[in-house]
C-alpha cells in the first residue's frame, strides 16, 4: 500500500534511515504507532459521521419532493421548489462525493505512515493484514471502501437530476 515508503520513512525518521533504534527511541516510537493508529480510527468515525450527514440531508431533501409533488396541484411554486430542491441536492451531492474521495486519499497516506512505522517494530499487523487482503489487488479478498462508498452520492446525484427534470415538468405544466 506504500506509495514512496522511502519518501514517508525520510520524514519520519530523518537521520535514523537505518533503522536501528536505541533503547530509548523504542517506546516513543511504539507510543508514536499507537498515537497514530488512533488518528486512523478516529478519521473512519468522522468519515461515517460525514456520511450519515450527507445521507440525511439527501433523504429529507427526497421526501420535501414527494410532499412538493403531492400539493401540486394547490401551489404554483411547487415546480420553481423542486428545481431549487434538485439543485441543492447535486450540489451535496458534488461535495460529499469530493469528501469521499477525500477520505480516502488522507487514509491512505496514513496507512503509508502506519505501514513505515510498523517497519520499525517486531510486527508488522497492518502490513500483514493489507497481504492477507490481496494487497487490494483480489477483488474477492478485499474490495476498498472508498470505491462502493463513492457510488452513493452518484446515485442520489441522479435521484436528484429527476427532482430537477421533475420541477422543470411541473413548472411548464402548470404554467
Amino acid at each position: 500500500m506504500a506509495s514512496e515508503p522511502n519518501t514517508v520513512e525520510q520524514e519520519l525518521f530523518g537521520e535514523h534511515e537505518s533503522g536501528t533504534l536505541n533503547e530509548a527511541e523504542a517506546p516513543i516510537l511504539l507510543e508514536q504507532y499507537k498515537l497514530f493508529v488512533g488518528t486512523s480510527e478516529a478519521l473512519v468515525s468522522r468519515r461515517q459521521q460525514v456520511n450519515t450527514f450527507f445521507l440525511s440531508v439527501n433523504s429529507i431533501i427526497l421526501a420535501a419532493t414527494g410532499l412538493l409533488i403531492r400539493e401540486k396541484a394547490a401551489n404554483s411554486l411547487v415546480g420553481p421548489a423542486l428545481i431549487v430542491l434538485g439543485m441543492g441536492g447535486m450540489a451535496l451531492c458534488f461535495a460529499w462525493r469530493r469528501m469521499v474521495v477525500s477520505f480516502g486519499q488522507l487514509n491512505r497516506g496514513k496507512f503509508d505512515v502506519i505501514h513505515a512505522l510498523e517497519r520499525r517494530l517486531p510486527a508488522r499487523t497492518f502490513a500483514a493484514e493489507w497481504v492477507a487482503l490481496g494487497e487490494g489487488k483480489d477483488p474477492s479478498k478485499y474490495k476498498p471502501f472508498t470505491r462502493t462508498e463513492s457510488l452513493t452520492p452518484l446515485i442520489f446525484g441522479v435521484l436528484e437530476t429527476l427532482v430537477i427534470v421533475a420541477g422543470v415538468v411541473l413548472w411548464f405544466w402548470q404554467g
